[in-house]
């Protein structure tokens, strides 16, 4: 549902021009809560709340099917509190950070706002931002998972400044069934190493298929996608944490293991000779969609997905796996908050409560193709075979944010160009390690 590919890379570099900015504001916003609700556990009743609850939302109108279900919801919670109307307003993702600094420099804008998970998003806007732990429902704190994405270090337990709604990111690989069978490899491939992977690929080329498809030119690469994939594969949860900290150093042996995998599967020839002229691993995506390659990293949902290939390929073509001894990684689609500026905190309140209940994150997943992140949510009969293998995976203990965006945006950025340097050949593994260390020591112990 949500675009994980090339607007979540306009977002990451839309961050750069504002690293300054934020950090003159403090992340934007006042300390002063303001409001009716005042961290209350007791919702006001249906008859307290009235007026207009203004909603932003990237979502809306962007996606005919999340629109419709967004419109639908609102017309049940406007039933539900009839002296509320709802003014859900259609924000492009584009420039939208822009938007939201000078809603919290100002002091003014919406009731709430659809965000980011994590650093890119929610957590570099906590101090403009209400805590939500004693706004949202007891139920809803239970049966949501995902809630380290909207917490400060990435915390189980803490002050959480967002709902977040649905399960995103990376798969991370998908593969093409019927190439695999025609070069003589299983159609159900769950590699157990990387080197499993390398050979599998080699197989491919053999037979006369591109191995891998890609895109990993411009300021946004896959290569800091892969680095996270890798580190999922020899490292733990807890040392992302770590790491995110400047707890580990980024000269450590085991950030330099981490990026062995993706520099295995170049040096083997496995990807396109243009790789690095594609500027998005989404457009890598579209060529597997189109069958001209046998394996992709890809996402979730909205592009580069399941969705997508199942038309072109046929469901039954299109198979998934896990990176090679890996834990899950996990993103929410986005994540509702309430600013500390907003008018009517009672009726955002209320419409954050709902949103988020088992009734809306039930109509996004039965309609809008959301993968659900509440237990008590499951998906209908006739989702696709590879939306229930994701949901299996992404209710599975272990899980963990993906660690490059756990990262401050600089660091993150200087990660994500240094793989693509390292993927050429254009700077050692070394001399990468240390430029990414140099940032991170200054944005670590500011």
């Amino acid at each position: 549902m949500r675009i994980r590919g090339k607007q979540l890379l306009l977002a990451l570099l839309s961050l750069a021009a504002l690293t300054v900015v934020v950090a003159a504001c403090g992340g934007g916003g006042s300390d002063t809560t303001g409001g009716s609700t005042g961290g209350s556990t007791a919702e006001p009743s249906a008859e307290e709340i009235s007026g207009k609850v203004t909603v932003w939302d990237n979502e809306y109108e962007a996606f005919p099917e999340y629109t419709e279900v967004a419109k639908a919801l609102d017309a049940e919670f406007e039933k539900k509190y009839p002296g509320v109307t709802v003014d859900h307003v259609a924000e492009p993702f584009e420039g939208y950070e822009a938007l939201v600094q000078a809603a919290f420099t100002s002091r003014q804008g919406p009731d709430v706002m659809q965000m980011l998970p994590g650093n890119i998003g929610v957590l570099q806007w906590v101090k403009g931002l209400e805590p939500l732990n004693e706004l949202i429902s007891a139920e809803t704190q239970e049966k949501m998972s995902g809630w380290n994405l909207v917490t400060p270090d990435y915390a189980e337990e803490g002050e959480r400044y967002g709902v977040p709604v649905g399960v995103g990111g990376l798969v991370p690989f998908y593969y093409n069934k019927k190439m695999f069978k025609e070069a003589g490899l299983p159609t159900k491939f769950e590699p157990k190493t990387w080197a499993e992977v390398i050979e599998a690929g080699k197989k491919l080329k053999a037979a006369g298929f591109q191995p891998f498809t890609g895109g990993d030119g411009g300021e946004a690469s896959e290569g800091s996608w892969l680095w996270a994939i890798g580190w999922s594969t020899v490292n733990t949860p807890q040392q992302a944490t770590e790491l995110s900290k400047g707890e580990i150093p980024f000269t450590d042996e085991i950030v330099a293991k981490a990026m062995q995998p993706a520099i295995e599967l170049q040096e083997a020839g496995l990807y396109p000779k243009d790789r690095f002229d594609i500027p998005f691993f989404s457009e890598g995506g579209e060529r597997f969609g189109k069958g001209e390659g046998a394996m992709a990293l890809g996402l979730r949902s909205v592009t580069a997905y399941y969705g997508e290939y199942n038309k072109k390929l046929g469901e039954k073509n299109v198979g998934m796996f896990l990176p090679p001894g890996g834990y899950p990684l996990i993103e929410a689609e986005f994540a509702w908050t309430i600013p500390k500026f907003a008018a009517n905190k009672d009726a955002a309140v209320a419409y954050v409560n709902f949103m988020a209940s088992k009734q809306g994150i039930q109509a996004l997943t039965d309609k809008a193709g959301l993968l659900p992140n509440r237990t008590d949510v499951e998906l209908p009969p006739n989702a696709p075979q590879q939306a229930q293998q994701l949901l299996e995976w992404t209710r599975e203990p272990n899980q963990n944010p993906y660690p490059h965006g756990m990262l401050p945006f600089p660091v993150s950025e200087t990660l994500t160009n240094e793989m693509s340097q390292v993927l050429q050949g254009r700077t050692s593994v070394k001399a990468a390690q240390e430029a990414v260390q140099e940032v991170a020591e200054k944005e670590l112990t500011e």
